[in-house]
């Protein structure tokens, strides 16, 4: 393997094109609108807000065409921004920090979007990591792009919110428990009020 495949593989191009057609690359019964997508019904910003992030939401597409055999599921990470760095130096390009783990969706995503304007078109090349893993994925953002705004990761197949999880949590160190959980490092399925004993 050369050093340019060593590079290709660590990370992953998703060149978001506004001219490019998406309706093939979400679930069936997708309505992107102009400041949320909405799938089947369900709102991927109120996903967000209830399941918190990263949350995930994995809904069929129908069979394909050309692999019939293929999974017929396409997963939606939504994940939260957590930080950015202005550009620098000659590449010019944006780095914004994500709060979901990328290297299990990066072999399987397809698209990324900025879920408050799906439609944009002022879009910059942007890098996507996360603080955990030197996983990182380059996209094509929206130069607006900023700590508490939602990016959404179409994936083909599926992938369960273990996988997406980031396996460090800085918290866990300071062994803060309250900031633990408010980072999200606890299982949050099976949290419960303290008033249900």
């Amino acid at each position: 393997m050369t050093v340019l495949h060593t590079v290709l593989h660590s990370t992953a191009f998703v060149w978001n094109d506004p001219r490019r057609d998406v309706r093939k690359l979400w679930p069936t019964d997708t309505e992107v609108r102009a400041h949320d997508i909405v799938v089947a019904g369900r709102s991927l910003t109120d996903l967000a807000r209830e399941r918190r992030t990263p949350c995930v939401l994995i809904a069929p597409t129908g069979p394909s065409a050309v692999h019939p055999e293929a999974d017929a599921h396409v997963t939606l990470v939504v994940a939260r921004i957590v930080a950015r760095e202005e550009p620098h130096g000659w590449h010019r390009e944006v780095v914004v920090t994500v709060d979901c783990a990328l290297d299990a969706l990066a072999p399987l995503v397809t698209h990324i979007d900025l879920l408050h304007s799906p439609h944009a078109r002022d879009l910059a090349p942007t890098t996507l990591q996360t603080a955990s893993d030197g996983t990182r994925l380059k996209a094509r953002l929206p130069r607006a792009c900023a700590p508490g705004d939602l990016v959404v990761f179409a994936c083909t197949g599926t992938l369960s919110l273990s996988q997406v999880v980031p396996r460090e949590n800085p918290c866990a160190e300071k062994g803060d428990a309250e900031e633990a959980e408010a980072a999200g490092g606890a299982c949050r399925k099976y949290q419960s009020d303290p008033g249900d004993d």
